[in-house]
């Protein structure tokens, strides 16, 4: 029980901290991961666009929502209910998270294009996430007084390789480490460049890991 309850929290708070007074340096492609990655506003960035993730334990009644765009800039709020009183208790001890008797809000910001996802900080910086020309071995860094969050593309599909949704699709992964959550070692990130974010992979420090679907309505 204590895995799932990272699991959750993780998923609503990883990346969500704002890095305030932080160096950001950049990718072995060249790219910064910093600057606007370009590209034309993605439907899945839109206003009203819903993401499920069907296999989340511990929770009722979720959902995660486009709710704002301003300019290129897409705020994704999640909304769930916690039927494990383990979980609640987890999440009155994040500052990030509001909690309404069992129900638990939070919220993201990212830049979504078709050319890939970056994470918006509060304190208006950028990295990204995934870049859909991303090569294997680009690597993204935010400079941090602790540990570095790092972002390193590790796999970039040639093939149809990846089964999401009944079918076999193509994704550049990416790896991210230096969260600050207990127990958590890394978090994989699976996309596709028409579909976005398709899969989460969490992985603990004692070797075990759990992979979420994500589909987005648009």
């Amino acid at each position: 029980m204590k895995k799932v309850k990272t699991v959750i929290l993780s998923i609503l708070v990883a990346s969500a901290v704002s890095f305030s007074g932080c160096n950001i340096f950049g990718s072995s492609s060249g790219s910064s991961g910093t600057e606007p990655l370009g590209g034309e506003l993605s439907p899945i960035g839109a206003v009203g666009n819903t993401f499920d993730v069907p296999a989340f334990p511990g929770s009722t009644d979720r959902e995660f929502e486009v709710v704002e765009r301003q300019g290129d800039i897409s705020t994704i709020k999640g909304t769930m209910t916690f039927t494990d009183p383990g979980l609640l208790s987890l999440a009155e001890q994040i500052p990030y998270l509001e909690v309404n008797g069992n129900q638990v809000t939070g919220s993201r910001k990212f830049r979504i294009t078709s050319k890939g996802i970056q994470s918006v900080f509060d304190d208006g910086k950028a990295l990204t996430l995934v870049d859909y020309s991303a090569k294997k071995g680009d690597k993204y860094r935010l400079k941090r007084s602790g540990s570095d969050l790092v972002r390193e593309v590790t796999h970039v599909s040639e093939d149809d390789d990846f089964f999401w949704g009944f079918m076999y699709i193509q994704t550049i992964q990416v790896e991210e480490t230096g969260m600050f959550t207990p127990g958590l070692s890394k978090i994989k990130y699976y996309a596709n460049h028409r579909f976005g974010p398709v899969a989460m992979d969490i992985h603990f420090e004692d070797g075990s890991s759990v992979l979420l679907s994500v589909y987005s309505d648009n």
